[in-house]
């Protein structure tokens, strides 16, 4: 074949293969249950824009330039700067800040009663799993304002924690309402956690019998990892309802029996306390019943100071608080000195959003969650924290998800529309396509799954979160406290306002 024929047959096949990207069907045509025939979309075969942060840590190092900086120069930089921290800042409907500046006041207060604790819950999906994030949070309050220990924990757990070492036996079952819900498991006593534990698996016909009496075990021990804080704790709490017959607890501390407790059949909801001057290695509880109650958490406290909950939700669209038995959620949200819930969710809900319409109506039921712990405790503060980016493969190219963003702006709808605040990840790890450069990053940010941060990438974002508060908190302090000397805080100068 001569060159210009050879040339020729080139461009032909070019010139069928651009006529097949301009009229071959969008969505392909299907040769076969498991194969499809597809072409690129048009503008594919153009260079495209590189809408990835070249960076990610000269990206972050923005938040920390002062914005009065000698170094700007640059006027449009300057602006730019400007934007860029504001994105930083937890966003509030009309500047109501009046129950965040109750939060921050209860902090202070406890620089003057140390008797006092003040809780914060953080909710959230698989991306606060073991303890991420809310570790960051308890470490920096607890050293600030006291506390100590991982607040509540699952009596069962689903994923290991960095907060806590647990041990059972093996014939316990967990049942959550997230997830897979076990079709044999008809009420809703999931609350406070969305889990709940039994020594023996909960018949549904009438007909069988279980008259052997059981026995199990459970061991806490402090966690290896994390702060010293979160290997201290002065007293546990064990929340346990529903005792369908007499239940003997033994509690073993050090491996030597302190103390021995029954409990008698009720329905209800309840929970048993056990206080130490050193926290125990280990901390065994023995239970021997024919059948088992319903165990729903620990806690593992201090006596005063900043609790800080990690309860984490594998899956969860962050719509499940409501589905809670009332009764149940009510009486230990009002036993708690409870001052600010974080709901950090959005990142289960994106992948399945397939219109504008799917996102507010999501944003509609999200905030009937909102609406519902405000009329349980109506003095504790909100933030939602938005979902992250997040990616996936569309024509070879990992990119956001098409209606990320609508998912986003549901969310701060619902909280705005509630007086809750609302801290943007997305726009703060860069926006559009950014998951990709922190997948890319050197070292990587985020996991390959284009959905979840590593380790490194976690504490990237709880430390933006917590300085994005802290912003907050510090613009509070200028109005509102008067001092004589660092830590040292005039009574009565406190304002809620």
């Amino acid at each position: 074949m001569k060159p210009f024929q050879s040339l020729l047959f080139i461009l032909s096949v070019g010139l069928v293969l651009f006529l097949g990207v301009l009229f071959f069907p969008e969505d392909g045509i299907r040769v076969s249950d498991d194969f499809s025939l597809k072409f690129t979309k048009i503008e594919n075969l153009f260079e495209k824009e590189d809408l990835k942060i070249k960076d990610v840590e000269a990206f972050l190092k923005q938040y920390e330039i002062p914005i009065d900086s000698t170094d700007i120069i640059d006027s449009l930089k300057h602006i730019a700067l400007v934007k860029r921290k504001a994105l930083l800042r937890i966003q509030w409907p009309e500047n109501n800040h009046t129950k965040i500046n109750g939060f921050f006041a209860s902090l202070e207060q406890l620089l003057i009663d140390t008797t006092q604790k003040v809780r914060i819950m953080h909710y959230g999906d698989s991306q606060i799993e073991g303890d991420r994030i809310s570790s960051y949070i308890r470490v920096k309050l607890q050293k600030q304002y006291g506390g100590s220990g991982p607040g509540l924990v699952p009596v069962i757990e689903g994923v290991p924690s960095a907060a806590i070492r647990l041990e059972n036996s093996d014939n316990w079952w967990r049942f959550t309402l997230f997830g897979q819900k076990d079709t044999n498991i008809f009420h809703s006593r999931f609350a406070p956690l969305g889990s709940m534990a039994m020594f023996d698996y909960p018949f549904t016909d009438s007909l069988k019998t279980d008259t052997l009496t059981k026995k199990a075990w459970i061991k806490i021990m402090p966690s290896r990892l994390g702060s010293q804080r979160i290997k201290k704790y002065t007293e546990i709490k064990l929340y346990y309802g529903y005792v369908p017959g007499y239940c003997e607890i033994n509690t073993y501390i050090n491996d030597s029996l302190t103390r021995f407790d029954d409990i008698d059949a009720f329905s209800g909801f309840d929970q048993m306390k056990w206080d130490f001057k050193n926290t125990p290695e280990n901390f065994k509880l023995e239970f021997i019943s024919k059948k088992s109650p319903e165990f729903y958490a620990f806690s593992l406290e201090s006596h005063s100071g900043v609790i800080v909950d990690n309860i984490a939700m594998r899956g969860s669209s962050g719509t499940l608080l409501k589905k809670f038995d009332h009764k149940q959620f009510k009486r230990f949200l009002n036993t708690q000195p409870i001052r600010l819930f974080i709901l950090q969710y959005g990142g289960n809900t994106v992948p399945y959003i397939k219109s504008i319409d799917n996102a507010e109506q999501y944003g509609r039921w999200f905030k009937a969650q909102i609406e519902y712990l405000q009329k349980i405790k109506p003095d504790a503060a909100i933030i939602v924290i938005g979902p992250s980016d997040m990616a996936t493969k569309i024509d070879g190219d990992f990119v956001s998800y098409p209606y990320l963003e609508n998912v986003r702006d549901a969310l701060k709808k619902a909280a705005f529309e509630t007086g809750s605040g609302f801290w943007d990840l997305y726009e703060v790890m860069g926006g559009k396509n950014s998951m990709t450069s922190w997948v890319e990053s050197t070292p990587p940010l985020a996991g390959k799954d284009y959905v979840h941060f590593n380790r490194r990438g976690v504490n990237r974002v709880a430390a933006l979160f917590y300085n994005a508060l802290w912003e907050d908190h510090g613009e509070w302090v200028k109005k509102n406290l008067s001092t004589n000397k660092i830590g040292k805080i005039e009574k009565n100068t406190i304002s809620m306002e």
